[in-house]
């Protein structure tokens, strides 16, 4: 009676197994990302209704086809992603997915923290990216991810204020650039300004430092030695790129209280910007956008030069699931539609408004990449020069911004602040080459 009770048992929980009475364990992923918003949840029309899918949509769909698999998207402000990926980690609690500045990359790779792709994405990521995402992915001669976006900058102006103030065309030159500045600046009775001629944005490294770096190599300046063991910031090219950012200030063409986040609501009229700042731009002005909003390549002193920088997907060396982890963003990243899109495609281009990497999601997407906000940014990226990939990137670009932003209060002259800058960086850059 007892051994047919017991075969009895042993039979039933053959029979749930095979039935998928009892699932697999599920494998749990986190994935860390900077995106927030509409570019996590997806954008929505006035009633509500979803009109191009966020990373979430996408997450939940893969998870419906890997029942065994849950992926747990973890925001996290840009100013702090670094610093969470090295505490969590110290911690033992570190995420499974990055999507990673490639200036993080290096501290990244040499703390053994990130791991390269499997050889067969990284015959697939050499392949099919362009050659600057690649490049952008590449930490000491060695790719550490899957190119996510490219990311460049260009001149992007109210038409409207152009046009109320005379102005048939933005300017292509910065002298131009300074003039209509002060010009388009409106100013109350007390002489605050109500409307920017020109915004730049403080306490942001990226939206300080790529827009002068261009200016520094429009000039003909460097930011280090190809070694990476002298800063060259305090050069003639140097100091003159500075002094041409704040002759906008001198001029009353801005001041520090400025903000490209006010673009949207009319309050300034150009900024050096993106290209994923379409969406929020769009979403700001509604049906006026493209009546309203221009873009053009950033002005020049002696030729068309704007900074690039690139994300990258990347999975961290002590997940438990690096093999799924790496499935996910294959899935993601590398499989293509009908259409010769991917998913990730999809989304850069669809919500996000950025720039994919891959080959075939740029020639693939002519409605969104060809429109008159972003075809300007894709000329533009044969001007475009990435920013160096160096050991403490991050400490040395807040280096940079904070002295810029000094110059820009009138605290120190240009030569003061990136003589101070150069000071500071070559310091961190014996440390470490």
């Amino acid at each position: 009676m007892k051994k047919a009770l017991i075969m009895t048992i042993c039979l039933l929980v053959v029979i749930l197994f095979s039935a998928g009475g009892m699932a697999a364990p599920t494998r749990r992923l986190v994935l860390q990302t900077h995106w927030s918003d509409f570019q996590l949840e997806g954008v929505k029309d006035a009633n509500g209704k979803l009109v191009s899918k966020g990373l979430r949509q996408y997450v939940e769909e893969y998870m419906k086809l890997k029942p065994g698999i849950e992926i747990e998207i973890q925001s996290v402000p840009m100013e702090e992603y670094l610093q969470k990926i090295l505490v969590s980690r110290s911690a033992g609690v570190s995420s499974d997915i990055y999507i990673i500045r490639s200036l993080w990359g290096v501290q990244l790779a040499e703390s053994g923290i990130i791991e390269s792709p499997p050889a067969v994405l990284l015959a697939d990521i050499k392949k099919n990216y362009i050659p600057a995402a690649v490049e952008g992915a590449t930490i000491n001669g060695q790719i550490m991810g899957i190119p996510v976006e490219v990311g460049n900058y260009c001149l992007v102006y109210n038409k409207a204020h152009l046009a109320e103030k005379g102005y048939k065309d933005p300017p292509k030159t910065w002298k131009e650039l300074v003039e209509m500045a002060s010009k388009l600046t409106i100013r109350d009775k007390t002489g605050a300004i109500t409307r920017y001629g020109f915004s730049f944005l403080a306490g942001w490294d990226s939206a300080v430092v790529h827009p002068f770096l261009g200016l520094l190599w429009d000039m003909g300046g460097e930011y280090l030695s190809p070694d990476y063991k002298k800063c060259l910031l305090n050069s003639a090219e140097g100091i003159k790129a500075l002094e041409a950012e704040l002759e906008i200030f001198k001029t009353g063409g801005t001041d520090i209280s400025g903000s490209v986040w006010n673009f949207p609501q009319q309050k300034v009229s150009m900024i050096i910007m993106a290209s994923w700042y379409e969406n929020t731009v769009k979403q700001g002005l509604g049906a006026d956008y493209e009546k309203i909003v221009g873009v053009a390549p950033i002005p020049k002193v002696n030729k068309n030069v704007n900074a690039m920088y690139t994300f990258f997907a990347t999975v961290d060396n002590s997940s438990k699931y690096k093999k799924e982890a790496w499935d996910f963003l294959t899935w993601l990243t590398a499989e293509e539609s009908a259409k010769k899109t991917t998913r990730l495609g999809d989304l850069m281009v669809q919500t996000i408004g950025s720039v994919p990497a891959r080959k075939a999601d740029l020639e693939n997407h002519p409605d969104e990449l060809e429109d008159h906000f972003t075809k300007t940014f894709i000329d533009e990226l044969k001007n475009a020069k990435h920013e160096p990939n160096m050991d403490q990137a991050a400490e040395i670009n807040t280096i940079l911004m904070q002295e810029i932003v000094e110059a820009w209060h009138g605290n120190k002259t240009a030569k003061k602040a990136l003589d101070d800058a150069t000071r500071q960086i070559n310091d961190i850059l014996a440390e470490n080459y």
